[in-house]
């Protein structure tokens, strides 16, 4: 998987660049402020980076990102993997389309439909990730440090564990902390629970209760009423010359038509319907008239029962099935509380328990880390001679902490950049150029263990000299070979060892500056080398040691490394 084409529109300085990127090593070099990092810019946008108005360009209404990915093929047993649903829509490649308006207004697309740009950077993390200049910062970091190392070790498993066994352990204690202690609370507690049990069990409420007992006061209040509109509907259905009589007597005559013609005979079972249901209606309006009329007492019993029913819901709930569930926790809760010493020795037990299931995934994962931090400590340590550092000067130390939710190590980076000198840790003795190089032998560890396909690095040679810009070189484009790998340099070194070489230049433009990018061929290459090397003013000598740095790095990787990396 790889980006194979990203377009930037309005882009600061950039009004149109089409690039197209192939696989292994592409460098990007031009004169300081043409816009280098500009793309690096643009690719971090279409990963889901926070934009802001102010990369707009001047006079434009938006900056528009578009990068297509080339996508891996993915199968049922993908489902859960950050890509899925993108190359299910998109047939084989991912299009990230970013548009980012002058009022600051972010619009994301991923194979043309629309996404939040937290979904684009959780997607982007799966695409590529950007390695800047100020990386280094973070390295000094302890949390960043030991994520590195877990990074590393691929124990993700075992950090998922422990975090699981730390909620675990953290919920027992919380809820012994919820366990009344004072004697005189519980008790007070306690009897509170009885009453209001004791008080909704005595109603025995019945949910529904309360509807059903303000419909029958109100039929009663109008029972003279009810009783008379029954009465007549009674008797148009049942008197003579009602609905009754009148359907009998259809009946009767359809059915003598039925006997000499056979098309009648459904109208006739019909109509026999129709008879029956009129009477079977004048017994239910009779039945449900029977018990409208209370006589005193049971109005009084009625409104009496819907008293305590408005009652109970004042206290304990705004329906009678919120009282109802209302008495079925306080029961719990008392049958608790009752039994506090046996949840309480149940909780101490259980909480033993647990403390111990994370110390034992706790000493898994430092078991793990520290196998881990041998072999991180040695593959740094052979990376660092060739950019100029001692080699054993890189350290990996790890102290026991108390569990939580990451393990219980504290991870610490040393450094001793003299030999014979006790190592420090990184932050307090490592200068910025050693800080630098140190970051890149890490970076190019790392990555090698990293399933990523696109690398960006943006000004990584940052204090790195000549002398070891040709290691820095050969090991980003070692990098290539596992990953895609796009560079920002200012090292003609570095550049040498490209696969693709982009050179970005700008241009006046009436009274506008535009930025492009092109790039070079094997000629062109040999004379931006020159350049970098001795200005745009270079002569025959400097183009001279341009084509040694080609002709080096061309032999050095037709030799290749042993394997690295």
């Amino acid at each position: 998987m790889a980006l194979r084409e990203l377009t930037v529109e309005n882009l600061a300085v950039v009004e149109h660049v089409r690039l197209g990127l192939g696989d292994g090593l592409t460098v990007l070099t031009g004169e300081t402020g043409a816009g280098k990092s500009l793309v690096v810019d643009a690719v971090a946008l279409a990963l889901g980076a926070r934009a802001a108005n102010d990369q707009v360009r001047s006079g434009a209404d938006a900056l528009r990102v578009e990068a297509i990915f080339d996508a891996p093929p993915l199968d049922s047993d993908d489902e859960g993997h950050p890509l899925a649903g993108a190359v299910a829509a998109g047939d084989g490649s991912v299009i990230v389309r970013r548009e980012v308006g002058a009022d600051g207004r972010s619009v994301a697309r991923v194979n043309d439909r629309a996404v939040t740009v937290g979904s684009l950077a959780s997607l982007g993390a799966a695409l590529g990730e950007i390695h800047g200049q100020h990386d280094q910062q973070r390295l000094l970091q302890p949390a960043r440090q030991l994520a590195l190392l877990d990074e590393f070790g691929g124990h993700g498993p075992l950090v998922e564990r422990v975090a699981l066994a730390h909620r675990s352990w953290r919920a027992t204690v919380a809820a012994a902390a919820e366990l009344l202690t004072d004697a005189h609370e519980l008790a007070r507690r306690v009897e509170l629970l009885r009453h209001q049990v004791s008080e909704i069990e005595a109603a025995s409420p019945r949910p529904g209760e309360d509807a059903d007992l303000e419909a029958q006061l109100r039929a009663a209040e109008h029972a003279e009423t009810i009783a008379r509109a029954v009465a007549e509907a009674v008797a148009a259905l049942r008197d003579d010359g009602g609905a009754g009589d009148t359907l009998g007597s259809a009946v009767r005559s359809v059915a003598a038509a039925a006997l000499r013609d056979e098309r009648f005979g459904p109208l006739a079972d019909r109509l026999a319907g129709l008879s029956a249901e009129a009477a079977e209606l004048a017994r239910e309006i009779e039945a449900a008239a029977e018990g409208i009329e209370l006589d005193p007492a049971a109005r009084a019993a009625a409104e009496e029962r819907l008293g305590l029913m408005y009652d109970l819901r004042r206290k304990y709930g705004d329906s009678i099935e919120a009282v109802v569930a209302f008495g079925s926790a306080a029961l719990e809760e008392l049958g608790r509380l009752e039994d506090q010493e046996g949840e309480r020795e149940r909780l101490r037990v259980e909480q033993a328990e647990r403390r111990g299931e994370l110390e034992d995934a706790a000493a898994a994962l430092s078991a793990a880390r520290q196998a881990t931090a041998d072999r991180l400590t040695t593959a740094v340590n052979a990376e660092l001679p060739p950019l100029g550092l001692p080699s054993g000067a890189f350290g990996v130390e790890l102290a026991p902490a108390e569990p939580g939710p990451g393990g219980a190590d504290r991870a610490t980076f040393t450094f001793a950049p003299n030999p014979g000198e006790s190592p420090r840790p990184l932050g307090r003795i490592a200068s910025g150029g050693e800080s630098s190089r140190l970051s890149l032998a890490l970076k190019v560890v790392l990555a090698t263990a990293d399933a990523t396909p696109l690398l960006v690095f943006d000004e990584v040679d940052a204090g790195i000299g000549g002398r070891n810009a040709a290691a820095l070189g050969e090991r980003l484009r070692d990098l290539g070979r596992f990953h895609q790998v796009l560079c920002v340099t200012h090292l003609p070194q570095v550049a040498a060892y490209a696969d693709a070489h982009l050179v970005v230049g700008k241009r006046i433009e009436g009274s506008r500056t535009v930025t492009g990018v092109r790039e070079l061929g094997v000629q062109e290459r040999a004379s931006e080398l020159a350049a970098m090397l001795a200005g745009e003013a270079a002569g025959a000598e400097a183009l001279t040691a341009a084509e040694a740095l080609l002709r080096t790095a061309s032999g050095a990787a037709a030799a290749g490394r042993g394997g690295r990396p």
